[in-house]
């Protein structure tokens, strides 16, 4: 199913001229715990992202995290290794993984996309636009809509401070992706999304709309299995 919707989406981006992932990266949170499954998902959808992403300085990249020697996560950017897909895989499950449960400090991820904006001197076009965070929640279980939008908002009043202009920091979407069914979402703030629980529907729509995903996209995957296909609304 990934290997058909790389395809589709491949197809899209010439049809379109420019894909709806252009301005996107994916972070990996792989740890010793993620189930089989999850670290397929995750490494899958890393995958896609970041080869669907236009732009040299973020194509074919990825950001996972390392330990630091306190044990504190440390968010890397890695450009994808393989000549194929089974290639590409490989290098992300052996590269992508986490030995620390400790919380994550998602102003060090802001951090690292503007060091590669200010090496790279890219234009704002450039500027990563959305950062879907694809985790089984170790590491990021203190990660709430509220805490996230703080995050993002006391990066942005630490860069302005120095004069640097980085609005709009990206929307983040961070997705929880341990527990195979039940999806639903929140979005209490703005530029955060937070999402919880997969199936095959909710992918499908995670691809079709370029990552926009929240309440209204889940309700849709919820309901788009045939036997549901019968039901009328009434109002």
């Amino acid at each position: 199913m990934v290997e058909d919707m790389y395809l589709k989406q491949q197809q899209k981006q010439g049809e379109e001229g420019l894909g709806k992932f252009k301005n996107c990266l994916a972070v990996c949170n792989i740890t010793d715990h993620t189930a089989k499954l999850q670290r397929e998902l995750e490494v899958s959808l890393g995958l896609l992202v970041s080869e669907l992403n236009e732009d040299p300085a973020w194509k074919g990249k990825v950001i996972s995290f390392g330990d630091l020697p306190d044990g504190q996560p440390q968010p890397l950017l890695h450009s994808i290794q393989g000549d194929d897909l089974k290639s590409k895989c490989e290098f992300m499950m052996r590269t992508l993984r986490i030995k620390s449960n400790k919380s994550v400090d998602y102003r060090t991820v802001c951090d690292l996309i503007l060091e590669v904006v200010e090496n790279e001197n890219l234009k704002a076009e450039q500027m990563i636009k959305k950062v879907f965070v694809l985790t089984d929640c170790i590491g990021f279980f203190n990660c709430t809509s509220k805490t996230l939008y703080e995050a993002k908002q006391s990066k942005l009043e630490e860069l302005e401070a120095s004069g640097y202009d980085a609005r709009p920091l990206p929307h983040i979407l961070l997705w929880d992706i341990s527990n195979w069914k039940y999806p639903h979402s929140e979005e209490h703030h703005p530029g955060v999304t937070l999402m919880s629980g997969v199936n095959n529907n909710l992918i499908k729509s995670f691809m079709d709309n370029g990552g926009e995903i929240g309440p209204r996209q889940v309700m849709e995957a919820a309901i788009a299995d045939k036997e549901f296909q019968t039901f009328s609304v009434v109002d």
